[in-house]
């Protein structure tokens, strides 16, 4: 919701605590406790490719253990291209909408919502969230363990299960949709663009693995046969960012271990798509290749547990080698468009872009392609 009393501060170094204290006691959430000062630090480099983010460390006027000492602000980022791509495929407000409209009706656990506002007009975007810090984040580069991977794949099987050819899946138009050409067409060129910018660096091809260049000339040539043939059934919410890097675990929650982060990529599709993502860049090779199989049968497994018993392997499988070759845009957009200057984001894209392509590789997933 469009704030019409106080203007969204341009960055997250503008916050002031005057300014903070009057939008969350306007929109309910600090109520006979005043926000004294605050401090800021940045955080998320090399995670954060599209957003700008801090911690707010927070004094009160009065102690309570209610309220969080630290929170965590994300804001546009100052990047140019980045900020293009993010406008682009509105990631900003839809991160806000999801936070809002679909999490408090979803079985997964993601960080506590403090305050939002946006203005698309103005570009101007803020959302505040819970400092999931006192939780363990993963280290994508190092790769989730086995029992990581497993409560991850869990968890999102389950919230694809809510949202699995739902009544209301539908119903959120802000959500971007199977065949819609709008967004079919601009995928298409991101991939053109990208892709053909990416291949002149010797950097990028050196970071792709033996095999990789072949592997993604055919999805080139072949990509808007992907986007065309998409199911008409089977489908749900999407994270569509589904990676280590955007995940917490809290070790004393049995039931509910895994905090999902970054919601700002969401869409409706074959929820296999977010396994594919997941497993192919964040868990190493060798892990991978003994448990991929393993991981989408407890995925459906899940699933049918959840209800939903309209899905086979066999179906998963398709829609598994189909989901490693639809990112294949996203190394190259990574590498030309979002600001990897950080040695952590250039470390990321290396290691991501191996993995990915050895995971393409080794299913020979091009093999859904036509001929």
């Amino acid at each position: 919701m469009i704030s019409e009393q106080l203007a969204i501060p341009k960055r997250t170094k503008r916050i002031t605590s005057e300014w903070l204290n009057k939008v969350l006691h306007d929109s309910g959430y600090l109520k006979d406790i005043n926000i004294e000062s605050i401090s800021r630090e940045p955080c998320g480099a090399g995670e954060g490719f599209v957003s700008d983010m801090a911690r707010l460390t927070i004094t009160y006027d009065k102690e309570s253990s209610d309220l969080p000492k630290t929170m965590i602000v994300k804001m546009p980022t100052t990047f140019r291209t980045a900020l293009a791509v993010a406008l682009q495929y509105n990631i900003y407000e839809k991160e806000i909408r999801f936070y809002t409209e679909i999490a408090p009706k979803s079985p997964i656990r993601v960080p506590g919502l403090i305050y939002s506002d946006y203005d698309t007009e103005a570009k101007k975007f803020i959302l505040i969230l819970e400092d999931c810090s006192c939780y363990k984040m993963c280290n994508q580069i190092e790769g989730l363990n086995y029992e990581q991977t497993k409560q991850a794949i869990i968890s999102i099987a389950d919230f694809h299960a809510r949202w699995w050819d739902a009544p209301d899946l539908f119903s959120f138009d802000w959500i971007p949709k199977p065949m819609d050409k709008n967004i079919l067409k601009s995928f298409t060129e991101t991939l053109r663009t990208s892709w053909d910018w990416a291949i002149k660096s010797e950097k990028f091809l050196d970071f792709l693995p033996e095999g990789g260049l072949e592997a993604g000339e055919k999805v080139y040539k072949h990509f808007p046969w992907l986007l065309n043939n998409v199911r008409k059934d089977n489908l749900t919410i999407c994270h569509f960012d589904y990676r280590g890097d955007n995940m917490f675990f809290d070790s004393e929650n049995n039931k509910r271990p895994t905090i999902i982060i970054d919601w700002g990529g969401v869409l409706i599709s074959g929820g296999v798509l977010d396994v594919a993502y997941f497993l192919s860049g964040s868990i190493k090779f060798d892990l991978r290749r003994k448990i991929e199989k393993e991981m989408i049968k407890l995925y459906l497994k899940r699933i049918e547990e959840n209800g939903i018993k309209s899905y086979d392997f066999g179906m998963a499988w398709y829609d598994y080698l189909k989901g490693l070759i639809s990112y294949v845009w996203l190394p190259a957009l990574s590498f030309t468009q979002l600001d990897t200057s950080d040695p952590r984001g250039t470390e990321l894209l290396r290691e991501g872009m191996k993995r990915y392509f050895w995971a393409i590789i080794d299913n020979d997933a091009t093999s859904v392609l036509p001929s």
